[in-house]
């Protein structure tokens, strides 16, 4: 739950600069130089050099031990985290002001974090003992702790009697509320859990874990419509609301979830986020033509992104338009996540057949994250449908070196070795896929390995399971289609094939070169549809490029600008709806306003105190780094060129103008100074 990830990132912040209440002496200058070294270079291995000098110095040296331990803890040492805890309570004593009930409550924390929970239930009994004498202010959060680790040994009574007694101690502790309602909800009593949560979203209605667990209940009691609308809530006031559970509980009532986050997309403060929920509904349900809508709504709101262009890809390549695919793709290159543009580029071209193309772009893959087994998988695969099998199988065996708990890696070596006539090693890798894919949803290919076994009937209810995971997923049936095939029933491989491409399954290109569809490949019905379906694909894909290209047609804007020395621009500009005039810095990084403007924007209602987002560091033209309040300008203007929601640093001269980097500006378009015509122009 929420509160106990809050309560561990406090107890073991390395960013914290103050000490603990040790008295100082001259002897611990190894220790606060070991802090200075945390603070101004996050190098971890030189403070533990120093703290592990400064406990040679000073072997009672609580102090020293305890900033070792979050060290440690932060590398994942956690034996030597637990060695030094030890070591802090065997030597802690009075001299200090740090509480034994402290180190206990620590000691626990880190068995959580090795999933000892037994070990960290004993440790938080002992701790919230102990803190009833020294430590009463932490009672309730290390009573939340000592229930959370009751809860992951499943012991929901005993775990209650700690949640009551927070209660008790203090009637309004929402963490404690929420937590018995959450044991309710283990237990199957939904309707028992409502009035608790109703009484808490009355003390504070932004509590975000109510809305979770109301709409989990709701979707237990088959309340559909409430849990959206709890979910919702959930997903609005928690950045890690569960997607995966809000995306199927949205899949079960499809047109009110869409219809409730369009709402919310022109209600929000934050569209984007609603647009990005609507996105993966549409995913889900294989309406990719409307997912790259909203794409191409969100490129226009906030500009030109990486992450946009990577996933619009991916759309588009589900819909058959390749060459729109390639064309988004090669834009995200040199942006955030190289690796995910050239395993999607590789992706796109294997689905349509090019396997080279496939096979080069998963090798850059491999170049930029040689320790991630995907990338072999995956080249291996397109290695296999080119036909170099001995290259595909290398892949296979080195994506397995690397990492042995992906089951898809295994299902695609067991093929290749059955093939081959290796029937026992080929076996062996497919019991391994049936105990690393336990769960039966859109990622699962457990079937295929159950039917090379021979468990044909498991292997059909598995497919069940994964198509009643999601209904509306064509590619589930797809992999029916697949699998029906194999297992030699072709009348109904071939009526899955037609469900899967009604719904929108159109990799055509993949069909025609994957062996599972060899069994019904020569039949008239399997003609027959995938003439329909191809004939029906080349009208939609013709339909789509003459929408594409008369909705993406550039837009040209020029503007006048000013040219001042120093290699800067004067270019007029509104900024929510405020004209002002901007200072264009090729050699600045971010956005800067003065606060002078920005109070006037305040004082005025084009700026919300909503719109104050904290504090950040710009650094300007000359290399200077400075601290400014960062503020969300709703949209800025230039010409006709419009970006929304755009995040500037308030400086505090007042004298500065309105500046602009030019990682900003290009997210505009393609910019190009005309220098003899003194104009910006702006392709978008």
């Amino acid at each position: 739950m929420k509160k106990f990830i809050i309560i561990a990132a406090a107890l073991f912040s390395l960013c914290s600069t103050v000490g603990y209440a040790q008295k100082k002496t001259d002897n611990t200058y190894k220790l606060q130089k070991a802090y200075e070294v945390l603070e101004n270079d996050h190098d971890l291995d030189q403070a533990l050099e120093l703290l592990g000098e400064q406990i040679m110095d000073t072997p009672k040296n609580v102090e020293a031990y305890l900033l070792r331990v979050k060290i440690f803890r932060n590398k994942k040492e956690f034996a030597n985290a637990l060695s030094d805890l030890n070591a802090a309570i065997r030597i802690n004593d009075r001299k200090n002001d740090i509480k034994i009930s402290s180190l206990h409550w620590w000691k626990a924390t880190i068995y959580m974090d090795i999933d000892e929970y037994e070990k960290a239930a004993d440790s938080y009994r002992t701790a919230l003992s102990m803190a009833r004498k020294d430590n009463k202010d932490n009672l309730q959060n290390i009573s939340f702790d000592y229930a959370q680790a009751l809860f992951m040994l499943k012991k929901y009574d005993e775990a209650d009697a700690i949640y009551r007694q927070m209660l008790r101690e203090d009637e309004t502790d929402q963490a404690a509320m929420v937590g018995i309602a959450r044991n309710m909800f283990e237990r199957e009593n939904y309707s028992e859990m409502f009035p608790l949560l109703k009484k808490c979203q009355k003390l504070d209605a932004d509590y975000s874990e109510i809305y979770r667990f109301m709409s989990y209940a709701y979707d237990k009691l088959g309340e559909t419509d409430n849990a959206i609308d709890n979910g919702f809530t959930w997903f609005e006031k928690d950045d890690d609301a569960d997607m995966e559970f809000l995306i199927k509980v949205a899949l079960k009532h499809k047109s009110y979830a869409v219809a409730k986050a369009r709402e919310k997309v022109k209600k929000s403060e934050n569209p984007a986020q609603w647009r990005v929920l609507l996105i993966s509904i549409y995913g889900e349900s294989c309406e990719y033509e409307l997912a790259v809508k909203e794409y191409d709504a969100l490129e226009a709101e906030f500009g030109k992104n990486t992450y946009i262009n990577i996933h619009r890809a991916e759309n588009y390549s589900e819909l058959g338009l390749t060459e729109f695919a390639l064309a988004d793709i090669e834009q995200a290159f040199g942006g955030d996540d190289d690796h995910m543009a050239y395993c999607t580029k590789g992706n796109i071209c294997r689905d349509a057949a090019m396997y080279k193309e496939a096979i080069a772009a998963y090798s850059e893959a491999i170049e930029l994250e040689p320790m991630n087994a995907w990338g072999y998988y995956a080249r291996g695969w397109s290695y296999e449908l080119s036909g170099a099998e001995e290259k595909a199988m290398e892949d296979y065996n080195l994506g397995i070196d690397l990492d042995k708990s992906y089951p898809y890696i295994y299902l695609m070596r067991g093929s290749l070795l059955r093939k081959q006539g290796n029937t026992e090693a080929a076996k062996a890798d497919f019991e391994r896929v049936l105990q690393l894919d336990t769960i039966a949803n859109g990622n699962s290919c457990a079937m295929y390995a159950l039917h090379f076994l021979g468990r044909d009937d498991e292997a059909e209810a598995w497919m069940q399971k994964m198509i009643d995971d999601n209904p509306l997923d064509c590619g589930s049936y797809y992999d029916k289609a697949c699998l029906y095939a194999r297992m030699g029933k072709l009348d109904e491989s071939v009526v899955a094939l037609e469900l899967a491409l009604k719904r929108g399954y159109c990799s055509f290109a993949h069909i025609e070169n994957d062996d599972d569809m060899d069994p019904i490949r020569d039949r008239d019905d399997f003609k027959a549809l995938i003439e329909k379906y191809s004939a029906k694909l080349e009208e939609r894909i013709n339909a789509l490029k003459d929408k594409v290209v008369e909705e993406r047609e550039t837009s040209i804007t020029e503007v006048a600008i000013s040219r001042h020395p120093g290699g800067t621009f004067e270019i007029p500009c509104t900024v929510n709806g405020l004209s002002l005039k901007m200072i264009f810095d090729t050699g600045a990084s971010d956005v800067t306003i003065s606060s002078v403007e920005a109070n006037f924007m305040l004082k005025n209602g084009q700026l919300s105190l909503k719109d104050i987002k904290g504090k950040n560091h710009y650094m300007t033209a000359s290399g200077d780094i400075h601290e400014g309040t960062v503020i969300t300008l709703k949209e800025v203007k230039v010409g006709d060129a419009v970006l929304h929601n755009v995040d500037a640093s308030v400086v505090k001269n007042q004298k500065a103008p309105l500046l602009l980097g030019q990682s900003v500006l290009e997210k505009f378009g393609t910019i190009t100074i005309d220098n003899i015509n003194n104009k910006l122009i702006i392709k978008h």
